[in-house]
């Protein structure tokens, strides 16, 4: 762990963050974990940095109330958790002098970024042609992959977007269904179970506090279910690729701490962290017939029991 640096230690007035998480959820809850704990191995403690955590209950209204108070404050900087949030951030601070830092976030062109905004983060892309890929070896019956995701969230859109354009490139039939609401998500999996090989879901904190739900549809049904979230995995889908929340929250307080120490932007430009590592559900794994995963791929899987 990094060594409490002697500038962190000597910062003239306290350096105001407003936190704010998108909603309760696990995977958002162990990036904001690995945040706030890698700022304290930094040696950032209460006189230095000052930190105001609010959570917008999956509320976008909510969210950029958030925010608007966050600026009205005067905070420093304002770290944002998930896509809704990061949108949030960036709209309340547009044209102030307040720092926004995203994290828990896949595709930046989901935040519509522009030139000379004070914004900078952590993005973390699923790496949707591996994840497909294994879907195809793992099933060399599989023609149809089914789409599950809420269209309202930007991250979640443009990463189906992704997944759509190589299916059409693999030649796969892609079936999709949207929802609004965590509450749909069961319904909706289990009418698309009936008409797909595989299900697919992005990274999507709509569906992901449903994830075992839907994994009961998806086992009923004997599909398995590839997503752009390990939480969801845990929780009983088939497998993911991709960073971990923990990886994303560490990676957002090493950029926090530069900027702390008064690095300017422009020496702290948006981080993309690629993965390609795989989770698996070994138990929805062993439940599943006609799918076989490549032995080489689970040797450096992280598995779930």
């Amino acid at each position: 762990s990094p060594s409490a640096s002697p500038e962190v230690s000597q910062v003239e007035e306290t350096y105001e963050i407003g936190l704010v998480q998108y909603k309760e959820h696990t995977a958002l809850n162990s990036l904001r974990e690995a945040f706030m704990g890698r700022l304290e191995e930094w040696g950032c403690d209460e006189s230095q940095v000052k930190i105001d955590y609010q959570n917008a209950g999956g509320d976008p209204a909510q969210a950029a109330e958030i925010c608007s108070g966050f600026v009205q404050q005067e905070v420093d900087m304002i770290v944002a958790i998930a896509t809704p949030a990061a949108q949030a951030a960036i709209t309340a601070a547009e044209g102030t002098g307040v720092t926004v830092l995203f994290t828990g976030v896949g595709e930046v062109s989901a935040l519509g970024l522009e030139d000379g905004q004070k914004v900078t983060g952590v993005a973390s892309p699923t790496p949707v042609n591996s994840l497909v890929d294994l879907a195809v070896q793992s099933d060399s019956a599989l023609q149809t992959l089914g789409l599950l995701y809420d269209a309202g969230e930007p991250g979640a859109l443009a990463e189906a977007e992704r997944v759509k354009s190589y299916c059409s490139e693999l030649g796969l039939t892609v079936v999709e269904s949207t929802v609004a609401s965590e509450e749909e998500a069961q319904q909706a999996a289990t009418e698309l179970c009936a008409q797909v090989d595989a299900l697919y879901t992005p990274a999507d904190s709509t569906i992901a506090p449903a994830a075992a739900q839907v994994a009961e549809a998806a086992k009923a049904a004997g599909v398995p279910w590839y997503t752009g979230d390990a939480s969801m995995v845990q929780a009983g889908a088939l497998a993911s690729m991709g960073s971990t929340g923990r990886e994303m929250g560490v990676a957002a307080a090493d950029m926090a701490v530069q900027l702390i120490q008064g690095q300017e932007l422009a020496q702290v430009p948006v981080s993309t962290l690629e993965s390609t590592d795989l989770s698996v559900n070994q138990t929805t794994l062993n439940a599943l017939t006609g799918v076989t995963f490549p032995a080489e791929a689970l040797q450096t899987a992280y598995l779930y029991q």
